[in-house]
């Protein structure tokens, strides 16, 4: 029986033999020559269906369009809005001046209410009866306005009562009182026409003593005067409750409370 040979074994190269020149030189292959360099461009073609293709206008196209459409609101508006737009700013103009010079005004002239006080009262009787005495009344007047005078007119109504029940009557005098002035009057009412006077006023004349109320009102026709101008004409009252005794001569003012109103 033959013998089976062992398989031949490749020569290795032995450890210290020096490497092959040739091989050494070359390197391996790589398989990627040009990692660096960028990829051919082509030409690709998409298709997209119809319905889901959209047209985006240019911004531009919105401009045009709003400056169109203001172009057109503009020309729809009616001029006379324009007209009653600076009619409405002439007036409010106007207002604000006239709100200003008021101002400047009272803050300037300080108008106040001129205040009445009665200091003397004398009756007068034309016989014994005493049905028409007359009444004279010495009134005094202060105004206490910083800039502001006052022109009262003749001609103004004034009336005395004794519980509501008018006695006498007459006309206001005139005068003209600066500011910060204080001034005195005569104001001479008349007994009014009446069958008998009230009794207690009637005791009054015939020497009695006793208190009697009196109420003595006054309308006044006064021109305010500021810096040499007279303005507008408007009116003054005036009420005093007085309190009085002996009404025969000369009366003695026992209290009295005095009110005035002017509408400046």
């Amino acid at each position: 029986m033959a013998e089976r040979a062992p398989a031949s074994t490749p020569p290795q190269p032995a450890a210290d033999a020096p490497p092959d020149p040739a091989t050494a030189a070359d390197p391996p292959a790589d398989p990627n020559p040009h990692p660096e360099s960028s990829p051919q461009l082509g030409t690709y073609v998409v298709q997209v269906p119809k319905d889901q293709v959209y047209r985006v206008p240019p911004p531009e196209n919105a401009y045009l369009a709003e400056r169109y459409r203001n172009k057109d609101k503009t020309r729809r508006k009616s001029p006379c809005v324009g007209f009653l737009k600076w009619i409405l700013g002439a007036a409010l103009l106007i207002l604000l001046l006239l709100i200003v010079i008021m101002v400047v005004f009272f803050v300037t002239v300080k108008p106040a209410t001129p205040t009445f006080a009665v200091e003397r009262l004398s009756v007068k009787s034309s016989g014994t009866s005493h049905r028409k005495p007359e009444y004279d009344l010495t009134m005094r007047v202060h105004n206490p306005s910083q800039k502001l005078g006052y022109a009262y007119e003749a001609g103004g109504t004034a009336v005395m009562a004794h519980s509501s029940v008018e006695i006498a009557a007459g006309k206001t005098p005139g005068l003209h009182q600066g500011y910060q002035n204080t001034t005195t009057f005569r104001l001479v009412l008349h007994g009014s026409n009446t069958d008998a006077l009230p009794k207690t006023i009637d005791r009054s004349l015939n020497g009695s003593k006793d208190v009697v109320p009196l109420e003595v009102t006054a309308r006044f026709v006064v021109t305010p005067r500021a810096m040499g101008l007279d303005l507008w004409t408007t009116s003054l009252d005036m009420a005093c409750a007085v309190r009085a005794s002996g009404l025969g001569k000369e009366a003695r003012i026992v209290s009295q409370e005095c009110k005035s109103n002017v509408k400046l």
